[in-house]
Parts: structure tokens; sequence; C-alpha cells
């Protein structure tokens, strides 16, 4: 028998069911737009540091690459609010996939393997990529200005994935693991 929600499988231990599932999505996607709010402008309006970056990432760890693209959605809204509007938007939704896609296969590979895919898929597909393809395809950014302030959004998404990493193996997964369906794989 395959997973019942196969859509928000959110990690190897089993399936949520959709109403925790939605609850956590809301939870995260309140407190990310909170998180969003305080920031440390860098090169206003375009890179600021802030740990709204935690949220998206620690919702694609917990749901999946859907939770993770949903809260990143919202949560880069309210950033767009007070930055230039593409690279909250795009960025946040990145970073909410970085860590999802891997989440989404965390039963198939050892822990190393599982936290240092979030760590590199969120440093470049959600740090990097953004920010560099944002200033230079939309703004018009020489490429050098862009790698520089791409790279500080780089550096901010590693230490964000390493905080979501520690909250998600020390405090979620204990708690979650009780209310998780076991996961059945289909030969």
């Amino acid at each position: 028998m395959t997973s019942p929600n196969f859509i928000l499988q959110p990690t190897g231990k089993g399936t949520l069911s959709p109403s925790i599932w939605i609850a956590l999505l809301a939870l995260f996607t309140a407190t990310g737009v909170i998180f969003r709010q305080i920031s440390i402008p860098i090169f206003p309006p375009f890179v600021s540091l802030t740990p709204g970056f935690l949220m998206p990432l620690l919702a694609g760890m917990v749901l999946g690459p859907l939770g993770g693209a949903l809260c990143g959605l919202f949560v880069g809204v309210s950033g767009a609010l007070w930055e230039f509007p593409l690279i909250p938007l795009i960025g946040n939704i990145a970073l909410g996939l970085s860590t999802g896609i891997p989440s989404f296969y965390r039963n198939r590979m050892s822990p190393v393997l599982w936290m240092s895919l979030c760590v590199v898929s969120a440093m470049i597909i959600g740090g990097f990529l953004p920010t560099f393809i944002v200033e230079v395809l939309v703004i018009g950014f020489p490429p050098s200005i862009a790698t520089l302030t791409a790279s500080i959004d780089a550096l901010q998404a590693i230490v964000w994935v390493v905080v979501a990493l520690f909250l998600v193996m020390i405090i979620v997964d204990p708690i979650l693991n009780r209310y998780r369906s076991p996961i059945e794989f289909s030969e």
C-alpha cells in the first residue's frame, strides 16, 4: 500500500495527517512572516539579513517540497512589502524547495547525506541563485556585484539551514514522530 497522502509526504518516518500538515504549515508561515519583518539591510532594498530564511527551510524539511514552497510563498509576499519584490518572493519559495526536495527522499538516504544535501541545496538553490538571477537578468546589475550580494544570501542560507537542521533533529522530529503514519512502499 502506498502512502495515503503522497503529495504531502514530509520525511522518511511516515506521513502526517492532512489536518496536522495544514496546521504546521500555518504555524511555520505565521512565524516566518513575523521573522521576515526583522531584518538588517545590507544592500537596500536588495539584500538584508533576516531570520525569515529559517521558516521556509524548516517547513521544507518537515512538510516536504510543497509545504516548503507554500510557506516560502507567503513569507516571500510579506518580505516583498519592504524589498525589491522578486528577490524575497522567488528566494523564499526556493528556500522551501531547497530543503523540501532532499527531505522528500530522506528515507532513502543516510542522515549525513540528507543533512549535506539540505545545506548545499539551501546555499545554492535557496540563497545564491534567486538573488543572482534576479539581480543580473531583471535589475541589470553587473555579474560581479550580483555575485557579491548573492554570496551574502548564500552564507545566510547556510547559517539558517544549520539552525533548521538542529531544530528538526532535536525538537521537531521527536515530537512529530508520534503523529506520523508509517510509509509502505509498493515494489
